[in-house]
Formats: C-alpha cells, sequence, structure tokens
C-alpha cells in the first residue's frame, strides 16, 4: 500500500487498483508505485493480451492486409489507448502518461506502463517520471 499525494488529496494506490482491476478486463495489472519512491506518482503495469487486441483490431477491420511490423505497430497503439481508461480511476485534476513499452511474442502480451501525477507537475516532467521508471522496470 502506497499513499500519495495529488494536490490536496491524499491517494491510496491499492484503491485504484482495485478500481482498475473490477472495472476492466486487462490480463493483469500490478501496483509499482512504492516501488518508485515517489510521493506524487501513481505507477501502474498493465499487461494486455495480444489476442484480445487482435479481436479488436479485426472488429475496427484495422487488422486487414498489414505486415507483421505494421500489426505489432497498431497493437502497441491499441494497448496504449486501452490502458488510457486508468485515467477514470485517478482524480480529475491528474494527468496521465501511459506507454506501451514492450510485445511478448511468446507469451502473447503488451506491457504497459501508466505513471499519474498532479497536473501541476506538467507532461515534460511526467514523461520524464515514465522513462525513469521504464528503465526500472522488468
Amino acid at each position: 500500500m502506497a499513499y500519495i499525494v495529488m494536490g490536496d488529496h491524499f491517494i491510496d494506490s491499492e484503491e485504484v487498483l482495485k478500481k482498475i482491476k473490477e472495472n476492466t478486463q486487462f490480463k493483469m495489472v500490478k501496483d509499482l508505485t512504492k516501488g518508485s519512491k515517489r510521493e506524487d506518482t501513481l505507477i501502474f503495469q498493465i499487461i494486455q493480451d495480444v489476442k484480445q487486441l487482435k479481436r479488436e483490431l479485426d472488429l475496427e477491420g484495422q487488422a486487414i492486409d498489414v505486415n507483421e511490423e505494421e500489426l505489432i505497430e497498431e497493437l502497441m497503439s491499441l494497448a496504449d489507448e486501452t490502458a488510457y481508461m486508468v485515467d477514470d480511476f485517478i482524480p480529475e485534476d491528474a494527468i496521465c502518461y501511459v506507454y506501451s513499452y514492450h510485445y511478448d511474442e511468446g507469451s502473447e502480451e503488451i506491457k504497459t506502463i501508466v505513471v499519474a501525477a498532479d497536473e501541476v507537475i506538467g507532461g515534460l516532467r511526467l514523461r520524464d517520471v515514465a522513462e525513469r521508471v521504464l528503465r526500472s522496470v522488468d
């Protein structure tokens, strides 16, 4: 359990994690907030099922006649879009940075990092935090 400060609010990362798990269909969600040793940032790793993402692409007709590299780019982009659902479970005055960083063909998973903080931090600073987090996750 990790408490962080966002504006005038104390946020329990486990409560946010619980809401994400209850209201989404991600394969797995991990709370990395405590390990970041930051008192102002929520951090989650989301693992998404590639098969599910492919089904969503097929429904939209986007996966027709694309090579493997283009398909992976489309899947990574869709994983980013899907992970932005987390934005619904954090305070309104927070900003969110989402980045899908790993496609595992063997286990058919895409790993995504979600970093959220008070909007006063700003987008560039939030992205810098996310890049540091990415260097430290698996």
